[in-house]
């Protein structure tokens, strides 16, 4: 039976454990004739995963390296770890690898797959993106290790294939040297419960309204996010302050990461302080799936996604998407034939007499745009004449359209799909 070790820092909530736990159950339903162990640090709900027939091994020092000091330490027993787990004929199947998170860990994987074993980097996110994790690998490699960074990130080597999930991060694979015949797409499966997709829409509208106290004459516009940074959460407060008339603004979750809790704590108190009615941390009182199929759309305000699945989940549960476009991962979605009618590509602003992005502003930049809103409103016409698709931001989405959507999604990126494309992936590492 064929091994594969499917690795990640961490299984706690969020996108790639999703992704994960897609994985086993992909190829558990597909093609059972893989024996598969999960190697990570913690994992939260390991019932999802083990009721499967899948092995979860911990190992704590997997998981982030927050000190230099403890890297050598790290090092040693990682290298032990791996020793004592694989083989030979096995798969190393690792998540974010490149992020920056656990530069020992990367280093070591680079180890391995000189020494010939066959892996697979499986890339959501990038460190060259994040300029502090970046510096942090770059220092953490030079202190253990006589190899380039660019040596550890991406070797050259026949018995390692990289993952990508959009034409954009394959086109900046080559661009980092990697063969073409070494990089596969490979989108991410979108699924939910078929139970949700039978439940009545008003009822259930009705029920969400009431839990969370909402004006059932107003629209429900849901960001289905975990608030940092780069979710651009000072626009989506903007279009609440354009918009709040005519629809309740509701956010899902808070940060977790402690840097990232700082910001939104101040966007959190702005709100409460200049009375702009977003409701927060909605996905701790009610259920995501449910919360969703009440919404009239799922808004995205966000900046920067690597497969943005916040595109392509809502339409599963019947809920248009608006908000900002971002092309290098739309436009893979797009070839699919998935429409978006409401997507925007930016909302300009006059800055010191000079049209800018209010993306690019800093949040205490938003802020004082935000408040030059509130205060004086004739700049809320400013803003609509520069601006013009605000105007029908809000128009309605054709069934036919929502139905069409849908109906693709569940056939491009399926599990039976999914699984498809992943085992021939590791037909190609294993000949």
């Amino acid at each position: 039976m064929k091994r594969i070790l499917i690795i990640h820092y961490h299984l706690n909530p969020g996108g790639v454990t999703r992704i994960i736990e897609s994985q086993v159950q992909a190829l558990r339903e597909h093609d059972p004739s893989y024996e598969i162990l999960i190697l990570t640090a913690s994992c939260q709900k390991p019932d999802i995963i083990e009721q499967t027939g899948t092995k979860i091994i911990l190992e704590e020092k997997l998981n982030y390296l927050t000190t230099q000091s403890d890297c050598n330490s790290v090092y040693k027993v990682l290298k032990q770890f791996f020793t004592g787990i694989i083989t030979p004929d096995d798969i190393l199947h690792i998540h974010n690898l490149n992020l920056g998170k656990n530069p020992v860990l990367t280093l070591i994987i680079s180890e391995l797959a000189a020494e010939g074993y066959r892996i697979i980097n499986h890339a959501h996110d990038f460190a060259e993106d994040r300029p502090a994790n970046y510096k942090y690998m770059k220092s953490i490699v030079r202190k253990i290790s006589e190899k380039s960074l660019h040596e550890v990130l991406y070797p050259d080597l026949p018995n390692i294939l990289h993952i990508v999930l959009n034409f954009s991060d394959s086109r900046r694979l080559r661009d980092y040297g990697i063969n073409q015949d070494k990089i596969f797409v490979l989108p991410n499966p979108v699924v939910f419960p078929s139970y949700f997709q039978i439940r009545d829409r008003v009822q259930n509208r009705n029920s969400i309204s009431k839990k969370l106290n909402l004006d059932s004459s107003k629209l429900i516009i849901t960001y289905p996010v975990r608030v940092i940074r780069r979710k651009n959460i000072g626009e989506f407060i903007l279009l609440c302050c354009l918009f709040s008339d005519s629809a309740a603004w509701l956010v899902t979750q808070p940060p977790k990461n402690p840097e990232e809790v700082k910001f939104y704590v101040q966007w959190k108190k702005f709100c409460k302080t200049y009375s702009i009615p977003v409701l927060f941390e909605v996905g701790d009182l009610v259920d995501f799936e449910l919360l969703i199929m009440a919404s009239d759309y799922c808004f995205t305000t966000s900046t920067m996604e690597g497969f943005g699945m916040v595109f392509l989940e809502p339409w599963l549960l019947g809920t248009p998407v608006i908000g900002r476009n971002i092309p290098k991962v739309t436009s893979d979605i797009k070839e699919t034939g998935i429409l978006f009618p409401l997507l925007y590509d930016s909302i300009d602003i006059l800055r010191k007499g000079r049209k800018i992005d209010f993306a690019q502003l800093n949040m205490a930049e938003q802020m004082k745009f935000i408040v030059e809103l509130v205060k004086d409103p004739e700049k809320k016409g400013d803003l609509f004449l520069r601006n013009r698709f605000l105007e029908k931001l809000l128009i309605s989405v054709d069934q036919s359209l929502i139905d069409r959507n849908k109906a693709i999604i569940l056939q491009e990126f399926s599990l039976e799909h999914y699984a498809k494309r992943l085992k021939t992936i590791y037909k190609k590492l294993t000949g």
